[in-house]
């Protein structure tokens, strides 16, 4: 019996989820593995009750998530989404304890250059820090900011001539990666 399912095996769980008339054929190509592998791992997920094959006819194969199917589903989603809200949470804590530091150092101004996910995080870091002082504000783009890459600014007015950090390289530094 398998206790922990593998990530392989949960994306063809995912997949019969959202479909059961699938062939393994377009799960192989949906989930972007091979259709042996496919067809290995539909046999295993049906002999530890994952999953009930149903034949429709000569040519047509349903399969059925069980209710342990369905449960380990439920299980992995949970532990994703707590998995993400940690990392999320985390990266905020990092970015607050770098604007924090910039505080003491006596910088007031900071100016976010991105227009991603971690320039929100940013911006939701700058917000719940209760300092009344911290003035920020948010730029989508510049032409040195590349697509993807998000930059904190400060003890300047304008993103030209102040001293800046790359928030991706400093989470990665930390041993978060965004």
């Amino acid at each position: 019996m398998i206790n922990n399912i593998s990530e392989k095996e949960f994306a063809v769980i995912e997949a019969l989820s959202s479909n059961h008339s699938y062939s393994q054929r377009l799960i192989a190509k949906k989930i972007g593995i091979s259709l042996g592998l496919t067809n290995l791992i539909i046999n295993r997920l049906a002999q530890t009750g994952y999953i009930k094959v149903k034949q429709l006819n000569r040519h047509k194969i349903q399969y059925i998530l069980t209710p342990k199917g369905f449960s380990e589903k439920a299980k992995k989603s949970y532990n994703y989404t707590l998995r993400t809200i940690n990392v999320l949470s985390s990266v905020v804590t990092k970015i607050q304890s770098l604007i924090i530091g910039k505080y003491k150092s006596g910088i007031r101004n900071f100016i976010i250059v991105g227009d991603n996910e971690l320039a929100d995080l940013t911006e939701i870091a700058i917000k719940k820090i209760k300092i009344t002082d911290i003035r920020y504000s948010r730029e989508l783009t510049n032409g040195r900011v590349s697509a993807g890459e998000t930059f904190l600014f400060y003890n300047t007015k304008s993103k030209t001539n102040g001293n800046y950090t790359n928030l991706i390289l400093f989470l990665s530094e930390t041993g978060i990666n965004a």
